[in-house]
């Protein structure tokens, strides 16, 4: 079934609202250390902190949705949020010090938290009964996208105006994209406006509220709640990697231009891996697409322990890309599969959570990996353990559901 009509606007609208909340927030961020760091005269992980603060109180906002977000102020929510996220990045152009600038990215990180994941995937839950899964791939890509598409212009403007017309022109980028949602979502649920979700199947909808009129609410069990948090840290942490590629090659004695290429060749992989698993869903299952994926994924990781070649390296490079959708587009999937949607807005923001505290552990961790050992072989072999044990997570969760 086509994505078209009202149902494609919903559609832009959540690729932007994704795009503005965790693309350019995450994937820019990295063009304003050096010059921040220059002109304060501190150190560049002094302003990198920035990120990480910015990061963990994103995960505390997606815990705070649920509760905010009701229909009835939906767009007060909306133009709230966008204009706090725009507005908390203007002012950042004006930081006198490294301190305000730690203030203005948790202002930002709350509020990116409350318009991010859980609101998409809510909204996109919601509306989509057909193509769902492509759906929300779609808008999890967003988030890479953007980094590719804005980081060249972003880049220009700082080298020619400075860091400080960078932030100016980001807090523009973010009030636009967040515009079609403002726009053009009319609710959280199409039924409250007398609509239905793409695919609509009343029979179905008969039976599911039949069902759930005898058995009530789908009860949450706490030993799968707690499986498909492990599965979602173990998936974000894993995303950690592809940051290191540049070492794993050098420490393969490569020259430094494989590892930069190992790097382009993830993210687009990261990107393009992303609606490939939400159309996969739709035609094969979640479960079916997901072990694929999970399988694809320990194979890169062999590759690159096994196999010392380039082109080896760019293969492995290439399928572990596809952790990225594992630990985004995989992460809604199994959230939605296990509880039901139902429970989704309770369950998702704690597992969502759990992975991105993993990113920001494992980043690190990595490091001092390589720093004990001198070798990158114990990680690589430490993520094939962790691939492993998601594929075994999902095949459990999947036949308890």
């Amino acid at each position: 079934m086509k994505i078209k009509g009202r149902y494609l606007l919903i559609l832009i609208a959540m690729s932007g609202m994704i795009a503005t909340a965790v693309g350019l927030p995450t994937n820019v961020a990295g063009l304003f250390f050096t010059p921040i760091a220059d002109e304060f005269g501190i150190l560049k992980g002094s302003v990198s902190m920035t990120l990480t603060i910015c990061n963990l109180v994103f995960a505390l906002g997606g815990i705070a949705a649920p509760k905010l977000l009701k229909e009835e102020r939906l767009k007060v929510l909306l133009i709230a949020g966008t204009a706090v996220i725009a507005g908390s990045t203007a002012l950042l152009a004006l930081s006198p010090n490294i301190m305000v600038m730690y203030i203005l990215n948790a202002l930002r990180g709350f509020a990116c938290g409350i318009l991010g994941f859980v609101t998409v995937t809510t909204v996109i839950n919601n509306w989509f009964q057909a193509n769902v899964g492509l759906a929300t791939s779609i808008a999890m890509s967003t988030s890479g996208l953007a980094g590719a598409l804005f980081s060249p212009i972003i880049s220009s403007v700082i080298e020619s105006a400075g860091w400080r017309t960078g932030y100016l022109v980001v807090a523009v980028l973010m009030a636009v994209l967040n515009l079609p949602a403002i726009l053009f979502l009319p609710s959280l649920d199409p039924k409250t406006k007398g609509m239905v979700p793409l695919g609509y199947d009343e029979t179905a909808v008969k039976t599911s509220s039949s069902s759930e009129t005898k058995t009530g609410t789908k009860e949450i069990s706490k030993a799968l709640f707690i499986m498909v948090i492990i599965y979602s840290f173990l998936a974000c942490g894993a995303t950690a990697l592809p940051q290191h590629f540049p070492g794993i090659a050098g420490s393969y004695s490569m020259a430094a231009s494989v590892g930069a290429m190992m790097l382009s060749i993830c993210m687009v992989a990261n990107s393009a891996g992303k609606i490939v698993l939400g159309a996969l869903a739709d035609r094969l299952g979640s479960r079916i697409s997901l072990l694929l994926y999970c399988a694809l994924t320990i194979a890169a990781a062999a590759i690159m322990w096994l196999v010392h070649a380039p082109f080896a390296m760019y293969v492995g490079a290439a399928l572990f890309g596809l952790t990225y959708s594992l630990g985004t587009v995989g992460v809604v999937m199994i959230t939605k599969d296990t509880f039901g949607l139902e429970n989704y807005s309770r369950t998702y923001p704690t597992i969502s959570l759990a992975g991105t505290i993993a990113n920001a552990l494992f980043s690190s961790l990595i490091g001092f990996m390589f720093d004990a050992s001198g070798s990158y072989v114990t990680t690589l072999l430490l993520m094939l353990g962790m691939l492993a044990l998601n594929t075994f997570i999902i095949i459990t969760a999947y036949r308890h559901n």
